[in-house]
């Protein structure tokens, strides 16, 4: 057994002969091989090349130290890793942080541990106690889409660039979201209407209407409906006050005041109210001094087709990173610091950051809403797609609850939904009436 005790004497001796017995004396750093102890002299005939690393840090201020863990499980085998000391140096250097993450660190112990069992083929202990399975339920950052738009309308264009199109304004809220390709105009409104909202910009004696599930066929067309749903995206984002950052594909919250730190209200994880700062300048620890830069939460969102019909939406929450609040600085001078925060997101803290983000799209109701016209609409529940998993849990430490899984309607979320609500009947009458021809799709 290796004595690492001398270095480390918070970490009890029985966590100790875990960790030395498990790693089989051998560096567990991928590709390293070396053995941890040397013959030495007659004074010292074994000499002990191994040290224990931490893989959340022993100090809060340590490396990768910011973590729920308690002082008594940082010093436990399960955060322990061993190596040699040229790699402990290399994982806790300044320079090295950001890349060997705690995820990182715990693979590698993972994978190291689970050679050297292989390689040694000892008999598998079968009185062993084996950790109880339990039955939990895992969360997605994906929101399913319950509604589509059936169809897209196109007419050929009477101007030729995007910015000259200014669809009229809808008093009735609607969403105006189009795109310009190949000299059409392309859009989710009936573009035969004279009274449209695109009414002045398209040739509409020569307007048609597409079935949608034959574009999602097509892989042209269907980059063209997913850029429809974008351009939805931006007309929700901007009326809920968000920013698009078009380098990176994402909406971000910007000072509503220069130089003022902005906080919102939502509805978290286990309460029903709560604040949370999404524009703020972080603080030195020490001192209290300000930083020299600003931090703006930031969500990607991005639509995908699963099989031939489910539509759904990710949510991918981001940091975006300003020197003053507003203007942005280069990516390759950010990218440590955001790694490292990103990094320390486990389970329960990833899950609270995708519930900010569908709680502030869909304001705490039951879906995220974009109305078009009469009888096209797309609609997302706010419900994250989850699912059952059978089997040994996760550490007491991150495991914590979930309340506000759903959202319940109350009577304007309930009307709104039933505003949004697909009518054949009418969309058969509208059909009759301007003479098309489609095939409508249940």
């Amino acid at each position: 057994m290796l004595n690492l005790e001398v270095a480390f004497v918070a970490v009890p001796v029985s966590q100790q002969r875990k960790l030395s017995q498990r790693s089989g004396n051998i560096c567990a750093f991928p590709g390293c091989g070396l053995l941890l102890t040397a013959e030495g002299t007659p004074e010292e005939p074994v000499v002990v090349l191994g040290e224990m690393a931490h893989i959340v840090a022993e100090s809060p201020n340590g490396p990768r130290g910011d973590s729920p863990l308690t002082a008594e499980q940082r010093n436990r085998y399960e955060n322990l890793i061993l190596l040699c000391n040229q790699h402990h140096q290399l994982i806790d250097s300044d320079g090295a942080v950001a890349k060997y993450t705690v995820e990182r660190l715990l693979a590698m112990k993972e994978d190291h541990e689970r050679r050297v069992e292989r390689r040694l083929g000892g008999r598998p202990n079968v009185d062993a106690e084996l950790p109880p399975v339990v039955n939990n339920t895992v969360y997605s950052n994906v929101l399913p889409v319950t509604q589509m738009p059936r169809h897209v309308y196109g007419a050929p264009c009477l101007v030729d660039r995007e910015s000259d199109v200014r669809p009229e304004s809808m008093s009735t809220g609607e969403m105006t979201p189009f795109i310009l390709r190949e000299g059409w105009l392309w859009a989710f409104q009936n573009l035969r209407d004279d009274s449209g909202p695109f009414a002045a910009f398209v040739d509409r004696s020569a307007a048609e209407r597409f079935d949608s599930r034959e574009w999602w066929g097509d892989p042209d067309k269907l980059r063209w409906y997913v850029a429809l749903l974008n351009r939805s995206l931006n007309k929700l984002t901007g009326r809920l006050g968000l920013r698009l950052d078009r380098d990176h594909h994402r909406y971000y919250f910007e000072p509503e005041e220069e130089g003022v730190e902005r906080t919102v209200v939502y509805r978290p994880l286990n309460a029903s109210k709560a604040k949370r700062s999404v524009v703020w300048q972080p603080k030195k620890k020490a001192t209290g001094e300000a930083r020299n830069y600003w931090l703006h939460r930031a969500v990607s969102l991005r639509f995908f087709l699963i099989g031939n019909s489910q539509w759904c939406l990710s949510i991918r929450p981001e940091l975006r990173v300003t020197s003053d609040g507003f203007e942005s600085i280069d990516a390759k001078h950010v990218g440590r610091q955001v790694t490292r925060k990103k990094s320390r997101l486990f389970n329960h803290d990833l899950l609270g950051e995708v519930q900010f983000w569908r709680d502030f799209l869909g304001k705490s109701s039951p879906r995220i809403a974009f109305p078009f016209d009469d009888g096209q609409s797309l609609v997302i529940s706010t419900s994250l797609s989850s699912g059952q998993v059978h089997w040994p849990g996760i550490p007491p430490e991150h495991d914590m609850p979930f309340k506000n899984v759903e959202y319940v309607d109350d009577l304007f979320t309930w009307a709104e939904a039933e505003s949004l609500s697909e009518d054949d009947e009418l969309d058969h009458e509208q059909d009759e009436e301007v003479g098309y021809e489609g095939v409508i799709v249940e």
